[in-house]
């Protein structure tokens, strides 16, 4: 049996270890014609360099392209400008257009502190910043043992991949162009799934992209979380499977 791959690209500083709690949730409601395949995003490539890495690694005529954060720009990128090669994609958490300019100078304010002090790692408050974490609290009731899981996930992964994967994802990644006009032109389907009080998603993008395209379906989820492949596994899981089963 010829498998239909869907490939993974991950956030910035993540590695596979983002997608364990939603392949074992999707193992369970998918058939086994598809199969799951990650792509590490390679070092010192700007986004053109790495739709063309992603051309030459995919065999495929047409394949399945879920991208996470960081990763949902790359799939757009990818999508946009070699439309041939892939049939869906599923964008998480992001929002495929320009950086904030006050988000722009942070990063290149960080990229100079790094280089000039070494990179210490993620802080826990920034782990935090990124998930719900008022909303794991309240369900958990007021026990954090799953918020501290999912910020030693964040922290291990950030800890594998290190100083020098920090640095190039932050100087080739930071320059961004509008996908938007590319994404709604596309002959592409793409779902865009996300939190609605998620701050580092561009609403007002969203918004835009919703009214002038006719290829884009907006999955908007309650919360604030914007690690939803570690917070909602088993709603990610299940949004994947309608969406490879929609025509």
């Amino acid at each position: 049996m010829i498998l239909k791959k869907i490939y993974l690209i991950p956030g910035t500083m993540c590695n596979e270890r983002l997608w364990v709690d939603f392949l074992s949730s999707i193992s369970n409601i998918i058939d086994d014609s598809y199969e799951f395949i990650h792509i590490k995003i390679p070092k010192g490539k700007s986004f053109s360099q790495l739709s063309a890495y992603i051309n030459d690694l995919i065999v495929d005529e047409q394949v399945f392209l879920i991208g996470f954060s960081l990763g949902g720009y790359i799939a757009s990128h990818f999508a946009s400008h070699y439309s041939h090669r892939v049939k869906k994609v599923f964008v998480i958490a992001n929002s495929p257009c320009v950086l904030p300019l006050a988000e722009q100078k942070q990063r290149q304010e960080i990229v100079e502190f790094v280089r000039c002090h070494g990179y210490k790692g993620m802080s826990n408050e920034r782990a935090v910043q990124l998930l719900d974490s008022q909303q794991l609290l309240s369900d958990n009731h007021d026990d954090n043992g799953q918020l501290n899981e999912l910020v030693n996930i964040m922290l291990t992964m950030d800890a594998e991949l290190g100083e020098t994967e920090f640095l190039s994802q932050m100087r080739c990644t930071t320059k961004r162009t509008d996908l938007g006009e590319k994404i709604t032109n596309s002959c592409v389907p793409f779902v865009f799934y996300f939190s609605e009080n998620d701050a580092l998603m561009n609403k007002h993008w969203i918004d835009n992209l919703q009214q002038v395209s006719d290829n884009c379906v907006m999955i908007c989820t309650q919360g604030a979380s914007h690690m939803l492949p570690l917070e909602k596994p088993d709603e990610l899981a299940s949004y994947i499977h309608k969406w490879l089963n929609t025509h």
